[in-house]
């Protein structure tokens, strides 16, 4: 089995990439601002570019970079907000902890596509994959099982079978 031993290293182009393509957000943790990163990326990138490969060839993660402030946001409008149970946490981090995490998931996700190591219904997480692409699947395998005669093809759980039931057996006609 293939082993991820090294990173490669990180490019001067991918760099300035990354922060050119980001979201110009703000996290309080982070003594500059988004926007001004952004602006003055050109002459931040080469300094930039030397501590993302430091920490891929270190392994090290620099501390600042975990860091985060973790704000309550209301799961839906119109929910109580007096019930905490209808709040969901979200984490913001700095901003270059969110560059360099987006280069190490782009390696990540490309050593374990060229190495085949994605499970083959793997659908998160996934480039032109998403839970519509699989909801098409599955809806593809019932059509064709339907077509066969056989309401459940192999791939539909016992559970999916207890909830298609009635669907299966209604007429949609």
């Amino acid at each position: 089995m293939p082993t991820l031993s090294q990173w490669t290293a990180v490019t001067h182009d991918e760099v300035e990439k990354m922060i050119g393509s980001a979201l110009s957000k703000t996290c309080q943790l982070y003594p500059v601002p988004t926007w001004l990163v952004k602006d003055v990326g050109q002459l931040l990138s080469p300094f930039i570019l030397l501590l993302f490969n430091k920490s891929l060839a270190s392994g090290i993660f620099l501390s600042n970079f975990k860091h985060a402030v973790v704000r309550p946001l209301l799961k839906k409008n119109g929910l109580d907000i007096s019930d905490p149970k209808n709040f969901r946490p979200v984490s913001n981090l700095s901003f270059l902890s969110k560059v360099l995490e987006r280069i190490i998931q782009r390696r990540l996700q490309a050593y374990l596509d060229n190495n085949v190591l994605m499970p083959v219904r793997q659908s998160a997480y996934r480039l032109y994959h998403s839970t519509e692409t699989a909801v098409t699947k599955v809806f593809d395998k019932l059509l064709q099982a339907a077509d066969e005669g056989d309401p459940y093809p192999p791939s539909v759980s016992l559970t999916s079978q207890q909830i298609l039931t009635p669907w299966a057996t209604t007429s949609c006609y």
